[in-house]
């Protein structure tokens, strides 16, 4: 016998199987497919429970002798599992939990051949969790009769298939499932695919088993199924190749506030069919609008879940915004079909594949199909304004980085790999063109569809629709963008101009926040340059004139296509379509600040520009990079602004300097901040004839909500003492919550008990989330922390989950906010 097999033989005999050291599991197996059977048992809660076994057919990459898969928090008898080939049975000898990885491991009698199928069959059981992970359990209760209604649902991203059965837990390992779901008849079941057959239980009176259509190669956490007993709206058809029906169900009671995104997911799946040219492979898909759910929505395959509140709106008692962002939800849900369902990140260190994607193209889809909204631009000015207060510390992360465990996937779950993956994208876009970029887009879904990804995989079918197109100059996409992906931060980039020549000179250098020390290994970034000039403002041009690399230390001399007089400004970077800081030479920024202050000449710049410059010499001025006199200057234009777009990052900005000042500093940052916003304030309707004058555009309500919202902020004029008087029936819905969180903020404790009792009888879920943010604008910590506790013992789950609005608002004042932070640290173990 070798010497590595007695060594292994030894190994097994002093009882030690856990010797692998990885999270990622062992490459010696591969799943090809899996035979899933689940029980779900409702019957009250002390009931809540599920039973099932599990049939994977294994391929063998490598000779082994053991089997390493993921489970977690279920009960295996080890004595009923087998395992077979085709030349006969082998045994289990041992098997073994490794609770720090959530292995499974067992222990097989005989060596697994290479390139030799097995079946693994092994039973399991497990209690439906309350925790939104997994297999478990949410309910609801009858408005009418006050009867509990329990029902069982999937949420399996992104590593919780294993808390529901034994399984290969990684999103590269995909198999087909056939999947059969038994429960009592009361209920209805779903999974990924149709029921393409039933039958009664053999031994259980009144329940069934269920089987449902093959599922093709799948990532695990992609399957999903549910157990439930809520109502169907009308079924929806869709214009797509295999007319896509769409089923949509919830409780009984927000049926009504339905309709408009349950008939708006069919029209945006068959729009990104068509952008993609790839068809979506299904026939149906059920859309499930669930109580309780961790995230905002889950994309699986054929069953889309949401919480139930991100797919109701009532627009008596709901902000016009929050439509635009359920809608946006739903279009991102939808753009996964294709990035992430279909095309698969290998591993979750490159989650911003499929996210990135998705928030973009959900954008798009919400332009192309409510246009009136202009959703992408504001969407990705937000976006913009984020990334660059979030990246601009040494401690920020790139997006394409090391993940290992659960906890550290889960992490990667951030706002900020899904915007800055989506401003990623967006940077591709504008470089290459619609032309290539779609051309590149639609050969990267094809040639992946139903398999997994790197992002290298990305830039080689960029590189591809680049050198076929001769209108591109020559230009490596993957150093360029993982120059972008894999290193953290962002650059500022320093224009000098030569007045006499009309050349400039460009460096770049990463930027930081004052205080923060820069590494010693520089980081250095590829950066296309799109210059723009006066005489001809064309801010569609976004593809690069220049590139500002590392081969020569990120410094260049240009001499400009056009050359601009020296009474014309110039402008990187047209629509901010890379996601890096611009600083202009002391007269060139005049000079654009002299076509601000020109009512006639204002919109010839770009809205994302005008909003990225006032960025940028805000953060130049705090770096004393230049003066905070310029800054203030290019402010002057700012009452001929029309979008909100500028006014919402400027204010944003200013809002997050004043909190740094110190108490001497506030009355005079009051006063001028007063005077900044009185003339937007004066623009809008008074906040007590908006139930009859506000307007139903998107653009101006969002003005306008910033104004009341900023004018209450900083007192100026009438707009706490309107708010103080107003009741919430006299209020259009789109500003109660800017008048609730006035009256807190500058109210007594009478006005705080008020709307407290609100709450606690309000029943409407957004009516509820509006009245918990204004509390939690209270500068008064006595009267809070009663609040945030109640909230925690709330066993309501819609309340309770409203501590997150409370904190959120109350940590955005500085009065209250230190409190805030302790009272979250004190119950971090009942907040999990």
């Amino acid at each position: 016998m070798a010497t590595a097999q007695i060594s292994i033989l030894l190994f097994m005999a002093v009882g030690v199987l856990s010797i692998y050291d990885s999270f990622r599991l062992p490459h010696a197996l591969r799943p090809v497919h899996y035979e899933l059977r689940i029980l779900t048992h409702l019957n009250g809660p002390d009931q809540l429970r599920f039973e099932g076994q599990v049939q994977i057919d294994l391929r063998v990459l490598e000779q082994t002798s053991n089997i390493t898969l993921h489970a977690k928090n279920l009960t295996i008898d080890q004595t009923q599992i087998t395992l077979k080939s085709r030349t006969g049975n082998n045994c289990i000898n041992r098997t073994e939990f490794d609770e720090e990885k959530e292995f499974f491991i067992l222990q097989t009698c005989e060596w697994l051949q290479h390139d030799e199928q097995y079946e693994l069959f092994i039973p399991f059981e497990g209690a439906l969790n309350g925790n939104e992970s997994g297999y478990y359990w949410s309910s609801f209760s009858d408005a009418q009769t006050n009867v509990t209604s329990y029902l069982a649902v999937t949420q399996f991203s992104p590593t919780f298939a294993r808390f529901a059965f034994p399984c290969f837990d990684e999103p590269h390992l995909k198999a087909t499932f056939n999947i059969t779901l038994g429960y009592h008849k009361n209920y209805i079941g779903q999974s990924n695919t149709p029921i393409s057959k039933c039958e009664e239980h053999a031994k259980l009176d009144n329940y069934v088993w269920c089987q449902h259509e093959p599922l093709f190669r799948t990532s695990t956490y992609l399957v999903a199924y549910a157990v439930h007993n809520l109502t169907s709206a009308d079924i929806q058809s869709s214009d797509t190749d295999y007319n896509v029906t769409f089923a949509s169900w919830m409780q009984p009671e927000v049926l009504e506030d339905s309709h408009f995104l349950a008939n708006l997911a069919p029209r945006v799946l068959s729009y990104l069919e068509k952008l993609f040219k790839f068809s979506f492979p299904l026939r149906k898909v059920d859309q499930l609008a669930v109580p309780t759910h961790k995230f905002s929505a889950m994309e699986n395959w054929g069953l889309v879940t949401y919480k139930q509140s991100k797919f109701t709106h009532n627009d008596n008692e709901e902000l016009l915004e929050s439509k635009q962002h359920k809608a946006t939800t739903v279009g991102h849900e939808y753009a996964h079909q294709w990035f992430g369902n279909l095309v698969t990140m290998s591993w979750w260190n490159d989650l911003w594949l499929k996210e990135g994607p998705s928030t973009y193209f959900a954008y798009l889809t919400l332009d192309a199909l409510m246009p009136d909204w202009s959703s992408a631009e504001c969407y990705i000015a937000d976006d913009l304004g984020m990334f660059f207060r979030q990246d601009a510390t040494s401690t920020s992360i790139a997006i394409s980085r090391d993940v290992d465990d659960a906890a550290s996937t889960l992490k990667q779950f951030s706002e900020y790999v899904y915007k800055k993956g989506s401003l990623t994208l967006r940077m591709l876009h504008k470089l290459l063109g619609d032309d290539v970029f779609f051309a590149a887009i639609r050969s990267y879904v094809q040639r992946h569809a139903y398999s997994s990804v790197t992002q290298s995989d990305l830039w080689q079918a960029m590189q591809q629709a680049v050198d076929a197109n001769s209108s591109i100059a020559q230009l490596g996409v993957a150093p360029v963008m993982d120059s972008w992906t894999k290193q953290a931060g962002y650059p500022l980039v320093s224009v000098m101009r030569d007045y006499a020549t009309g050349s400039v000179s460009v460096n770049q250098m990463r930027f930081l926040l004052p205080g923060d020390v820069q590494a010693e290994s520089a980081n250095c970034w590829w950066i296309p340059l799109t210059f723009v000039v006066q005489r001809e403002p064309n801010f569609a041009a976004t593809q690069a004139q220049f590139w500002l690399d590392c081969r020569n230390s990120g410094n260049r001399n240009l001499t400009l296509l056009a050359k601009p007089s020296t009474r014309e400004w110039i402008m990187l970077n047209p629509q901010v379509s890379t996601i890096y800081r611009v600083n202009y030479d002391a007269h060139n920024w005049r000079l654009i600040i002299e076509t601000l202050n020109s009512t006639a000449h204002v919109g010839d710049i770009h809205v994302l520009n005008r909003a990225q410059l006032m960025d940028d010499i805000m953060a130049l001025a705090w770096l004393n990079v230049q003066s905070y006199e310029l800054a203030f200057s290019m402010l002057e234009y700012l009452p001929h602004e029309p979008h909100v777009v500028p006014w919402k990052r400027i204010l944003d900005v200013l809002g997050k300097h004043g909190d740094l000042l110190r108490d001497e500093q506030t009355p005079l940052f009051r006063r001028f901040m007063q005077q900044l916003v009185a003339p937007l304030y004066k623009s809008c309707p008074a906040l007590g004839a908006t139930r009859t004058t506000s307007s139903t555009k998107m653009q101006e309500v969002s003005l306008c909500r910033l104004a009341y919202a900023q004018a209450c902020r900083y007192g100026v004029e009438n707009c706490i003492s309107e708010a103080l008087r107003l009741d919430r029936e006299s209020v259009d819905a789109n500003y109660r919550d800017i008048v609730y969180c006035a009256s807190i903020e500058r109210g007594d404790e009478q006005q705080f008990r008020l709307v407290r009792q609100a709450f606690q009888n309000a029943t409407n879920e957004a009516v509820l989330e509006s009245l918990a943010t204004g509390l939690g604008c209270s500068r008064n910590f006595t009267l809070l922390q009663p609040f945030l506790d109640y909230l925690l013992r709330e066993t309501d789950m819609t309340r309770n989950n409203c501590y997150m609005q409370v904190v959120a608002s109350a940590l955005q004042r500085k009065q209250v906010a230190q409190q805030t932070a302790n009272h979250i640290l004190q119950h971090a173990a009942t907040l999990k």
